[in-house]
């Protein structure tokens, strides 16, 4: 359980104004000098993050407004990132957790500001907006719900999103360019955050490129749950990829 680690709890403030909740969870070993970032739903299956923090990990989260990844809230992301590493005197370069729209916020960072990225894991990452807006697959429930969300968000219409280039999908060149590894986790019975529109897009291109990408199927498995109860092949890819 997370409870059972140190933890500061602090607010900031963008320049929009909106206060957010932040977190900073600190290892129960001497810490190793590397930060782990945890973009959305700090609390959900969080076996990767309970393992690296026994072994020296620190992990950082902020909430935000919205979960669907606006520019200036990945902006708002990267300058939280600078302000821990800057407190704790690491080097901002961290792994980045990414489950869900997680996975969203994760790789737009990744785009905007690769220099903050050391390693990504991803769990179902939402990769493409017209996918969660009724436009794909999406299960039509919750492409409802998604959909008043996207509009709050970013005042679309139906024609305007279609029209919409920020997509993960649309801007990955930054990841291949920039070396940035990938462990990605999904469900292939899932309905929510279809994996075809989605991650398999990254998967494509990182294998077309010759990039370093470990994909994990889990069969059977829908949305939920996120992660493996046993992390150690995440694990292993991750500190594969770090300089310890």
């Amino acid at each position: 359980m997370l409870s059972d680690f140190e933890v500061k709890s602090f607010t900031i403030t963008g320049e929009d104004g909106i206060e957010r909740d932040c977190r900073i969870i600190y290892p129960s070993v001497p810490s190793n000098g590397k930060l782990m970032l945890k973009p959305q739903y700090l609390t959900a299956f969080p076996y990767f993050e309970e393992a690296m923090l026994k072994r020296g990990y620190t992990l950082c989260y902020l909430s935000h407004p919205t979960r669907w990844a606006p520019d200036s809230e990945t902006e708002v992301t990267a300058q939280f990132v600078r302000q821990v590493a800057e407190e704790l005197n690491m080097e901002p370069k961290c792994i980045v957790i990414g489950m869900s729209c997680g996975g969203l916020q994760a790789v737009r960072l990744a785009e905007l500001h690769p220099e903050l990225i050391s390693v990504l894991f991803l769990d179902a990452p939402v990769m493409n907006l017209i996918s969660m807006a009724g436009l794909g697959a999406c299960n039509p429930s919750k492409a409802t719900v998604f959909w008043r969300e996207l509009v709050k968000t970013y005042g679309f219409n139906k024609s305007t999103i279609l029209n919409f280039r920020k997509s993960p999908i649309d801007n990955m060149e930054p990841l291949i360019e920039n070396n940035i590894p990938i462990i990605m986790v999904y469900g292939d019975a899932d309905d929510v955050v279809p994996y075809e529109e989605n991650g398999q897009v990254l998967e494509n291109f990182y294998k077309e490129r010759g990039g370093d990408l470990k994909v994990i199927r889990m069969e059977g498995r829908w949305h939920h749950p996120h992660s493996m109860e046993d992390p150690t092949p995440i694990i292993e890819f991750v500190e594969a990829h770090l300089d310890l």
